[in-house]
């Protein structure tokens, strides 16, 4: 249809006539609903208008601050157990017994550590990278070769004398482990690059490396260490607490990232108020969050340590030093040295 110019001026005025009082519409809307706002009263029912409401406000009252209630020191507790746990973060110094020297002379070795003084700190290599235990244990596998009683007997004549024990056991090298059911624990292991779906295995052990990137292995982890605590030990160390270096296995991203998180849900899961768990590594970068928790160094020279102390961002009683020398200065840090160092 074709309007003739005429119609067109007429129907644009009068579009534009309609539009205005539109805009006029909205705007009185606008301020019926502002001017309503004052008369709006919220009930539980919902809100009604109340036009019989006063338009002024009634003078109010300064508010003042409430006293504050007086405080109670409250005491989670026996205070003799709470000294104890105290002392157990303090600064220790004390003797390591490596898993080749306690199976090498294993009556010589109990001989001397029942010859420690009541209280002393000492670590024990529990079980090897071929995931051998050397205790009795229904976590992992028990040691053919090795009477697993003499050292469950080591160990409590030592937890009866109050000696501080130490248990250290490899954080992710296992061996006999994962062969011992494929199905399971395969998947949990670092494949070989390239391998088919084939885990590469460390010749230096021989043994295979568990992901610290896996579930499974966080959680088999926590069930060992849980172990190791109900059998008297107050520390478990985790040994080589990295993945490994090598170029064999398909690059890991965020390596970092996955270790510091494997940290910290074992911290959350097994650290206690009496017991710590604690982490080998190469590097001092490891960062250790909440709990008791402790980082040990190995082959740092005392030259090392104060730098060492201050790269790890921890105080003097949570950076452990492993060292063989005899070394007077290293007294001023926690230090451990090899058990054949004891005074008999």
């Amino acid at each position: 249809m074709i309007f003739s110019y005429r119609t067109r001026r007429v129907l644009k005025r009068l579009l534009i006539v309609l539009l205005a009082l539109a805009l006029i519409g909205v705007g009185v809307l606008a301020c019926w609903f502002l001017w309503l706002q004052r008369y709006v009263v919220y009930t539980p029912e919902g809100a009604i208008l109340d036009f019989d409401k006063p338009l002024q406000y009634a003078p109010g009252q300064t508010s003042t601050p409430t006293e504050p209630l007086p405080t109670v020191n409250i005491n989670y507790g026996d205070p003799d157990e709470d000294a104890q746990q105290k002392a157990e973060l303090e600064r220790f110094s004390g003797y390591y017994v490596t898993l080749e020297t306690l199976l090498s002379d294993f009556d010589n070795i109990s001989e001397k550590l029942r010859k420690l003084p009541a209280g002393s700190t000492v670590l024990l290599d529990v079980k090897s990278s071929s995931s051998y235990s050397y205790f009795s244990t229904s976590v992992g596998i028990r040691a053919p070769d090795f009477d697993t009683a003499k050292l469950d007997s080591l160990i409590a004549d030592l937890k009866q004398k109050g000696h501080y024990l130490i248990a250290r056991i490899p954080a992710f090298q296992e061996y006999h482990y994962i062969l011992e059911d494929e199905r399971e624990r395969v998947p949990n292991g670092l494949p070989k690059d390239g391998g088919n779906g084939a885990l590469w295995l460390d010749a230096d052990g021989p043994c295979y490396w568990m992901n610290p990137a896996k579930e499974g292995t966080v959680s088999y982890l926590i069930q060992t260490i849980s172990e190791l605590r109900q059998r008297g030990f107050h520390e478990v160390v985790l040994d080589d607490f990295r993945f490994p270096r090598t170029d064999m296995i398909p690059f890991i991203l965020m390596e970092d990232q996955y270790l510091v998180e494997a940290a910290d849900t074992i911290i959350k899961a097994c650290a206690t108020d009496s017991f710590c768990v604690s982490f080998v590594q190469d590097k001092v970068d490891l960062p250790l969050g909440e709990g008791r928790t402790r980082l040990y160094v190995e082959n740092a020279t005392i030259l090392d340590a104060p730098a060492l102390l201050e790269q790890s961002g921890l105080d003097v009683a949570r950076l452990v030093f492993l060292t063989d020398t005899g070394d007077t200065r290293f007294d001023e840090y926690c230090v451990l040295r090899p058990i054949e160092m004891a005074h008999d």
